[in-house]
């Protein structure tokens, strides 16, 4: 993940240097901070930190799947996925659909909690959005679960 939004990190971390040389002549602090706050943590902790983490839950549950013969990772422009090559039931299919928003809505949770930072958890609880069946893990949900519900078919030899 970090790997395909480098430019955002390296900026993010340009201007943080920046800001921080400022306050080490200037002793201004406000730089920094604003750079922190408005570009540097939501970069790393709210967008490549919460996507690493969804991606790699789906891919902890898809090495429990014995019948997965390999993973890949695809990177476009806009999205990373994790491809599942072999075979798996609608239920585990269902199960990796479910892993990584979840994981993501834990830790969003947690940080939740008082004393913690509510802004961050709200990068992390917004991949609940991903389980919308417009998105890919939404999809395999749907089709998950509508495997499930119909009635096995019987053979007519």
């Amino acid at each position: 993940m970090a790997a395909q939004v480098w430019p955002l990190l390296a900026f993010a971390g340009v201007l943080l240097a920046a800001a921080l040389v400022w306050m080490a002549r200037s002793g201004d602090p406000v730089p920094a901070e604003m750079a922190w706050v408005l570009l540097v943590k939501p970069a790393t902790l709210g967008l490549v930190a919460p996507f690493a983490l969804h991606e790699s839950a789906h891919a902890l549950v898809l090495k429990r799947i014995r019948t997965v013969t390999h993973i890949t990772i695809e990177r476009t422009a806009w999205r990373t996925s994790v491809i599942p090559e072999g075979t798996m039931t609608a239920r585990q299919t269902a199960m990796v659909a479910l892993a990584g928003p979840s994981a993501c809505v834990a830790v969003g949770a947690l940080l939740w909690l008082p004393g913690l930072d509510r802004s961050l958890a709200w990068w992390y609880l917004a991949h609940i959005v991903f389980l919308m069946p417009f998105f890919g893990d939404g999809r395999a949900l749907w089709h998950g679960y509508c495997a499930t519900r119909r009635p096995p078919t019987k053979d007519r030899g």
